[in-house]
């Protein structure tokens, strides 16, 4: 029986899963590519049931983006090849912000936002060799669920907006260089 793109992306993922959970220490690896299937694929919420087997993985997320040696602010599901909408942030408000949280957000959805926009220039994990300027909204309302089942909402602005809209693009399968102005 023959597989379509979506369904052999489906088992490979499970198959990856599997291997992660089995894995004392987990050690991600960041897809890339413009045309990768994975980062081109919408994203499918997480369920409250499933909270428990993700917690590793929002846990090696987290250490990820907290790792100076990284240098990144943002990271989501799918470029470490797991389909689910979980991304997780650091909320400064410049780059040379010291004192901001990095947090997880499972399900995460813009519900409000400004008319006005700001165009900045934008890089990417999974998009290495490029950059470039894309236009954002300046301040953002978003909700979403922590690590704890927890639904939260927040309004960010600023950079901390900018990176939130990044990593919900990841999400929906867009990346930043189809937004390059």
């Amino acid at each position: 029986m023959k597989m379509n793109t979506v369904e052999f992306y489906k088992k490979v993922i499970t198959i990856q899963l599997q291997i992660i959970y089995i894995s004392p220490s987990m050690s991600l690896k960041i897809e890339t590519g413009n045309t990768n299937q994975i980062l081109r694929t919408v994203s499918e919420k997480l369920q409250p049931t499933e909270i428990k087997s993700y917690k590793k993985i929002i846990q090696e997320m987290l250490d990820y983006i907290k790792d100076p040696e990284n240098g990144w602010v943002g990271l989501a599901a799918p470029q470490i090849w797991v389909n689910k909408r979980i991304i997780v942030v650091s909320l400064m408000q410049t780059y040379e912000d010291e004192n901001f949280r990095t947090i997880p957000m499972i399900n995460p959805e813009i519900f409000e936002h400004s008319t006005d926009q700001c165009l900045d220039e934008e890089g990417c994990l999974s998009v290495p060799w490029e950059h470039g300027d894309v236009l954002r909204w300046n301040w953002i309302k978003v909700r979403f669920y922590d690590e704890k089942w927890q639904e939260k909402s927040l309004l960010l602005k600023n950079l901390a907006a900018r990176i939130v809209q990044h990593e919900i693009d990841h999400l929906d399968g867009i990346l930043f260089i189809d937004k390059i102005q």
